[in-house]
């Protein structure tokens, strides 16, 4: 459709949408599909991307005069509900054409959003534990110390990002206190098995959705970006192993 946005509007935008679709957990081939789609609908004769889980170059063509703006993303925080709210965002104004300011506050508005209350991700990591502790082997014991752990490992996890804890830290810290508290918790059930609730526990901390993401990116044939994921993948595994190995053998 003819546009009468400006190619350095048309870059804003883009670029805005494709830096969110990576912060908020999305795959690099779709953040490279959503800006290339929305750049065409909006009038630029090429559109040039290049996505990886840190960083998003693009490149945007009109008329014989490029434009580029790179931009770094310097930390992940996977929130589907955003992702699914700029998706659909894309999704409208590659349909219709909207006014710059008006996409701008969109935006906004999906940055500002409420997050989940803190007691739902209590009540989540709660539920998970104590479910996988029972699809482990575990019991209606294991159940109930999955669940209080589960809990407890919310606490641990927040306290520290609040102390702005690179992941590696934060993973191996929650793998740490996942021993730890179980342990403590068979001091009150003696009968407790102990590798189905610690397994189930540290579900937790397994990474998912960035598991996923690279599958997709390596079946899209993204081979940098999915390497990347995967190389993460690894480093939070080990961050895991090293938990769980501290607490065992520290006596």
């Amino acid at each position: 459709m003819q546009s009468s946005l400006s190619q350095r509007q048309v870059l804003d935008i883009v670029s805005a949408i494709g830096y969110r679709i990576l912060r908020f957990g999305g795959e690099a081939n779709r953040a490279e599909d959503t800006v290339t789609r929305i750049g065409r609908a909006y009038g630029m004769n090429e559109v040039h991307v290049f996505a990886i889980a840190t960083s998003i170059l693009i490149t945007v063509e009109k008329d014989g005069e490029s434009m580029t703006q790179t931009r770094r993303i310097s930390k992940v925080s996977t929130d589907l509900d955003k992702l699914d709210k700029i998706n659909s965002l894309s999704r409208k104004i590659c349909s219709t054409e909207t006014d710059f300011d008006t996409i701008m506050n969109h935006i906004r508005e999906i940055d500002q959003s409420p997050k989940y209350p803190s007691s739902l991700g209590i009540w989540a990591y709660a539920l998970i534990g104590g479910s996988f502790s029972v699809f482990f082997g575990g019991g209606v014991c294991e159940f109930m110390v999955g669940f209080i752990v589960g809990a407890l490992i919310r606490f641990v996890k927040k306290g520290a990002e609040f102390l702005q804890s690179p992941p590696f830290v934060t993973n191996a810290a929650g793998a740490a206190a996942t021993v730890s508290l179980i342990k403590i918790c068979t001091f009150f059930f003696p009968s407790l098995n102990i590798s189905a609730t610690t397994i189930g526990v540290l579900m937790i901390l397994v990474p998912g959705v960035l598991l996923t993401n690279c599958i997709r990116d390596f079946v899209a044939t993204d081979y940098t970006a999915g390497t990347a994921k995967i190389m993460e993948t690894f480093l939070v595994a080990a961050a895991i192993a090293l938990g769980v190995g501290v607490s065992v053998f520290w006596r």
